[in-house]
């Protein structure tokens, strides 16, 4: 409560600051730019952000790249990236784990990396769910992108694009409520403090406070963001920006085990204590841009991002009793955690002209330094026994693990130590011919880079091995503009991640995994640009997967070996913007067949990719009257449906993990007027059973619901 106080004084200062700064520019007769509400919706984009280097239109670019807007984000009310976000791009899905922490995004067959304005920050229960009170746009980047980086999984990346200082003044607050007691405040401050473009600011505020359809559950949230754009000169543009978030939760997830079948037990239930630890988690993240414009069109661009994250907790799991099969025997682990990223780029782009041939060329480097340290020790203490059909709750907290036991311990039994260090030098040339209805692009990175893993690392004097491979990954596309509005397109690239394990007889396993994507695509402008559509078929490859030697050849003992493969096939398609006036819509569709092709155990050819879905269909449609009665008015409907899908659990699980097909409905009513808007979104109007989980080795069913059917009211006010 100190905190939301404090925060709220807090945004009530800027507030009479930015008003005060508004009122002072005005008296000085410098042109005041009022933001109005509008009636048309921009859900189309035109142009992926700066921060992924490449200057291209989306429609002509060799790859497909999807764009999602705030305005959609604010359409929808969705308020970060464990919800709805994903169902706006064909195939991407969230799998769940841990949703109030971060979020586990999957396409194309795998998880997929997290960005955040055009750098690499995934970690390992990381980065914190990015909220939309931060976000300008989101970028889902598909299959391998070498003009970003080469190492990681081939499904591709999501590029968080922050917001930033527009040189306007465009303030705006509003105030979020709904089910389980949602309470939400944002404020957005942004404008002027020297003119003509010399230093402006922005400032973006967030607190909130809800409760969870299950029981004993509560979330708060803070966000301080502020930026800055400096401009010393025409030609230089400095950007600074800081995030703070603080998260105090109740549980990650609210898991639910049962052996009768999964959605057995009432969605309100929780096997959470309220006598349990709660989970603190800062993140704090220093985000800084110099772009100096060379000669032309050239210009040099450098970024650097730091991030720390610390995680002061508790988690529980359980397993049940081997004499009651309605007996979970809950135990207690520590959670204590670090996570430190260093992250760097300096690169050059611009063009040349050789006769009538046109070269856009992007050359940089690439530096990332990624640190993640975390005990995960169980309290010897317990277990702590309950009935799921019958929860009690009221552990006696003289039971429970005291301060001391939550200390982040190297020496501890369950200490994790893990990272990841590269340094990459990329070249790329986009080449236009016959008037740019020709692009040819010929890239290639050579990335160096080392990763480790020490989980559990049992004592300090254990020395975590570090996996280490430099691999050259070319990159070839061509796009054709059939019609100015119209192309066809075609990829090539690879991408991989050092590796290693023990091997046949004791000896070290380093070839890396390696993944690499064929793809080809069509994409359309129709009625003058107002909407797209995007027709994609791929085939990814990811190979060297680490998998079980055959015990007999080596005395008994079991070894690794690297040759494994999985493919994913498939095919999608996405159509978004406005259709007719007023009317804006998003829709997709994905079949993605992701499965093992060769292993070292012939029962596992075949078994679908872990958290894949084969089919994902999402739909969203928002209409907005703009004359007459009802101008202002705006009535929004949508559907989400996943079907053939597979838990996350991993190819190696002894059970069938297939799971129902999901689909989940939304229906939503508002108002816009020049200053002022109001949106009532009701979520799951079916109030259907949704969830994802697993199914352990053990036969015990494990899932966490998604919420029942619930509201959400948000109003918002420009000044």
């Amino acid at each position: 409560m100190k905190r939301i106080t404090i925060g709220a004084a807090l945004l009530a200062s800027l507030l009479s600051f930015a008003q005060e700064k508004k009122d002072t520019i005005k008296s000085n007769d410098i042109e005041e730019v009022v933001v109005n509400g509008r009636y048309y919706q921009k859900y189309k984009l035109n142009e992926v952000s700066g921060s992924l280097r490449i200057q291209t239109p989306i429609l002509e670019l060799p790859q497909n790249v999807q764009s999602i807007s705030s305005q959609v984000l604010a359409d929808q009310l969705t308020l970060n990236m464990s919800e709805g976000i994903v169902r706006n791009v064909s195939g991407a899905r969230k799998v769940e784990h841990w949703d109030n922490v971060y979020s586990n995004v999957f396409m194309r067959g795998a998880g997929i990396s997290t960005f955040m304005n055009g750098m690499n920050v995934s970690s390992t229960w990381g980065p914190i769910n990015p909220d939309a009170s931060i976000i300008d746009r989101i970028e889902f980047v598909k299959g391998p992108a070498g003009f970003m980086g080469s190492m990681g999984d081939p499904a591709g990346f999501y590029n968080v694009v922050t917001k930033k200082p527009t040189g306007k003044f465009a303030n705006s607050v509003r105030f979020t409520t709904g089910s389980y007691n949602l309470f939400r405040g944002e404020a957005d401050l942004d404008g002027v403090l020297v003119k003509d473009g010399v230093l402006d600011y922005r400032i973006n505020l967030m607190g909130s406070s809800n409760n969870s359809w299950v029981e004993n559950d509560k979330t708060s949230k803070i966000i301080v963001a502020p930026s800055i754009t400096f401009r010393p000169t025409k030609s230089t543009t400095f950007t600074a920006q800081y995030n703070y978030q603080y998260l105090k939760f109740n549980q990650p997830g609210a898991y639910l085990m049962s052996n009768d079948g999964y959605a057995s037990l009432n969605v309100h239930t929780n096997f959470n204590d309220p006598n349990f630890k709660k989970t603190e988690v800062k993140d704090q993240s220093l985000f800084l841009s110099l772009d100096q414009k060379l000669f032309k069109d050239w210009v040099w661009s450098t970024q650097y991002a730091y991030m720390d994250l610390t995680y002061d907790g508790g988690s529980w799991w359980g397993t049940f009793d081997p004499n009651n099969k309605n007996v979970l025997n809950r135990t207690l682990s520590n959670w204590q955690a670090k996570g430190k990223n260093h992250i760097f780029q300096t690169y050059v782009r611009g063009t040349l002209n050789t006769g009538n041939i046109v070269h856009k060329i992007i050359a940089g480097f690439d530096y990332g330094d990624r640190k993640y340290k975390a005990d995960f020790s169980s309290f010897a203490g317990g277990p702590f026994p309950i009935d799921i059909y019958n929860v009690q709750y009221g552990v006696d907290p003289s039971k429970l693990p005291s301060s001391d036991f939550y200390t982040l311990n190297p020496s501890a039994p369950f200490y994790d130590d893990e990272g990841v260090k590269y340094t990459s030098y990329y070249a790329q040339d986009q080449i236009e011919m016959f008037n740019n209805k020709l692009r040819i692009t010929l890239a290639g990175r050579y990335t160096s880079g080392t990763t480790y893993a020490g989980y559990p690392y049992y004592s300090p004097e254990n020395i975590v091995p570090r996996n280490q491979a430099g691999e050259f990954t070319p990159r070839v596309g061509i796009s054709y503009s059939i019609l100015s509005d119209f192309s066809a397109y075609g990829i090539y690239d690879k991408t991989f991640v050092p590796q290693s394990a023990v091997g046949i007889n004791n000896t070290q396993i380093t070839d890396p995994f390696r993944g690499q994507n064929i793809e080809f695509g069509l994409k359309k402008d129709w009625f003058g640009g107002k909407w797209n559509s995007t027709f994609a078929v791929y085939e990814i490859r990811r190979q060297n997967i680490l998998v079980a030697g055959p015990k007999e050849q080596n005395g008994g003992n079991p070894f690794q070996v690297a040759t494994g493969e999985q493919r994913a096939r498939g095919f999608e398609t996405d159509i978004k913007g406005e259709i007719i006036k007023g009317l804006n819509i998003v829709i997709n569709y994905a079949y993605t067949d992701a499965k093992t092709i060769k292993d070292t155990d012939p029962t596992r050819i075949g078994i679908q990719s872990p958290g894949n879905a084969k089919n994902v269909q999402n739909t969203w449609v928002s209409y907005r009257f703009e004359n007459g009665l009802m101008k202002g008015f705006g009535i929004s409907a949508g559907y989400q449906y996943q079907g053939g899908r597979q838990s996350w659990f991993g190819v190696g699980a002894t059970k069938d993990q297939s799971l129902p097909d999901y689909f989940d409905t939304n229906f939503g009513v508002s108002y816009v007027a020049k200053k002022f808007d109001v949106n009532l979104i009701l979520n799951n109007v079916l109030n259907k059973k949704l969830y994802s989980g697993y199914r352990g080795d053990a036969g015990e069913y494990a899932w966490i619901y998604n919420a029942p059917r619930n509201w959400r009211l948000s109003i918002g006010y420009k000044f």
